[in-house]
């Protein structure tokens, strides 16, 4: 998946897109920035489900933590290492914007939608809103790029895109609610780092350019300008639900209501 097919408009020379262009490092990064939300989003969840009084508080941190770093952010620094031979290439900042509001809205939809306990009617919806918001997601991500020339969508290959975002969504949520040892905990955020990555990837092979190199050079906003103060916003924000969860007591001991204490009886005099 290293390449993207591109055709350079005038001399019908073929060329190809590296989607590694800054190295393999960058999808090390990329996985474990969405591992990190992941971690910080379920372990939010987790207290959701044991709270009462903050649970929304709890559910809009673990939506910020799931779908605003371990999606969107993620992804976006993941689109730093594409090239595109023989073209400039500019982002519409307007669509990235969008793309973070849907991605922490759909995530915050799901968890609203899943409830406490893993039942299979809720189950199936929530997984299906989280990954339609994963896939929605990476396409308002890609989207906002703009070349000297066109960008073209491979159908297929969006539809492949789709369903790993559905899977993956549904498969997290299910583990996470239906197996809760700590191992399986961490192959749950691993699944979630790993699905949203290939969700990304094959969203981008879904994509072909048509450069043409004697075109104007495209408006918008060098992606570097964008991600890197987001990066820092993002991983900051994360010192919030984090501290948050480090402080919060364990609400599992309130859970239950204490047992009476049997009278003691006094011998008789």
């Amino acid at each position: 998946m290293r390449e993207v097919a591109t055709l350079a408009a005038g001399n019908g020379a073929g060329a190809s897109v590296d989607q590694f262009a800054l190295g393999y490092w960058l999808v090390a990064l990329t996985l474990g920035i969405s591992v990190l939300g992941a971690v910080v989003g379920l372990a939010c969840l987790v207290h959701s489900a044991r709270s009462v009084q903050f649970r929304l508080v709890w559910l809009v941190s673990a939506a910020i933590s799931l779908g605003g770093v371990g999606v969107w952010l993620a992804t976006s620094v993941a689109m730093l290492g594409l090239r595109v031979p023989g073209s400039a290439i500019r982002y519409d900042s307007g669509r990235l914007i969008a793309a973070l509001v849907v991605s922490i809205v759909t995530v915050l939809a799901a968890l609203l939608t899943i409830g406490r306990k893993p039942r299979l009617t809720l189950l199936l919806p929530g997984g299906l809103v989280l990954g339609l918001g994963i896939a929605l997601t990476h396409y308002l991500g890609i989207g906002s790029i703009a070349v000297q020339g066109s960008v073209d969508v491979t159908g297929w290959l969006a539809a492949v895109s789709a369903a790993i975002g559905v899977i993956t969504a549904t498969a997290t949520l299910w583990s996470f609610q239906a197996v809760r040892f700590p191992l399986a905990r961490a192959a749950t955020v691993l699944l979630f780092g790993v699905g949203v990555a290939a969700t990304y990837y094959t969203a981008l092979a879904a994509l072909h350019f048509d450069v043409d190199r004697s075109a104007k050079v495209p408006e918008g906003v060098e992606l570097f300008d964008f991600v890197f103060p987001m990066f820092v916003i993002g991983l900051l924000a994360l010192t919030i639900p984090i501290s948050a969860v480090l402080i919060a007591p364990d609400r599992r001991e309130f859970a239950a209501p204490p047992k009476p204490r049997r009278p003691k009886l006094e011998p008789a005099s």
